[in-house]
């Protein structure tokens, strides 16, 4: 009898080469839930992007935080050093695909992405089952053929138009969160999911110690305060997420919710 496979050691069918090319041949997408080939990706197609030349919106409204154009293009120049801020995104993706519903019918789900700067949002979602001709972005500058240039507080879509709208850590980005949250709920079709994620910092006179380096962004502390937003049409909150009690005040954490609209 032959021994059995120590459990610190792991032995490769000696087909497995044939077997990974076949199987990435049929479902190439599933390659993007690995986060390595997901931001190998994200980044390698960025660093071909001149940022000071991508296409930017002509007009933002007022309610957007200062410097915003200035400070995302920083981000985007500098992203392989916040590789972080392409991994938080899965936090709350994840947790779209444990509702049994978008589970059931995420190839036909119609989802529009709200800022989400780069493509590793899309590459999540495709990794997830989502279909790539229903995915949309929207943002104030873009680089890629995924995102609509446009601002988030006056929406370029008809209404009734996606069944999720996500907004990854960029509510905070506009002093004027209602409406950004009024434009999600009209370009949401009835019975959709508004999924909302952001970094609740500690209280503090130096912000930019925290992550934020723009003063005027809010800075939310609950989920409480998200949803409100959405009051008059909140049907069910299915998921949220609120500071951990060992973070409260001390450290940066995430603040998520996904809502379910009437």
């Amino acid at each position: 009898m032959a021994d059995k496979c120590r459990r610190n050691e792991i032995t490769l069918p000696h087909d497995f080469p044939a077997m990974f090319e076949a199987f990435v041949q049929q479902a190439p997408h599933m390659l993007f839930r690995i986060p390595q080939i997901r931001n190998m990706v994200t980044l390698s197609r960025l660093s071909t992007v001149d940022i000071d030349h991508i296409e930017t919106a002509d007009t933002v409204d007022p309610a957007a935080i200062t410097e915003v154009f200035e400070y995302n293009k920083e981000m985007l120049r500098n992203i392989a050093d916040h590789q972080p801020s392409l991994l938080r995104p899965k936090l709350l993706i994840e947790v779209l695909n444990n509702i049994h519903y978008i589970f059931e019918n995420r190839v036909d789900l119609k989802v529009l992405c709200v800022g989400p700067r780069t493509e590793a949002e899309f590459f999540m979602l495709l990794g997830e089952g989502f279909s790539v001709q229903n995915l949309t972005g929207l943002d104030l500058m873009s680089y890629s053929d995924f995102v609509d240039v446009g601002d988030m507080h006056d929406m370029p879509y008809e209404d009734n138009s996606f069944d999720i709208v996500f907004l990854g850590w960029v509510l905070t980005y506009s002093t004027d969160m209602q409406q950004v949250a009024n434009e999600c709920m009209r370009v949401a079709k009835p019975g959709g999911y508004v999924a909302v994620g952001v970094e609740a910092e500690p209280l503090s006179d130096d912000r930019s110690s925290y992550g934020h380096t723009l003063s005027d962004a809010p800075n939310i502390k609950t989920t409480d305060e998200i949803v409100e937003l959405f009051e008059d049409q909140v049907y069910a909150v299915p998921f949220r997420h609120d500071v951990h009690r060992s973070k409260m005040d001390k450290e940066v954490d995430h603040v998520m919710v996904v809502i379910e609209l009437n």
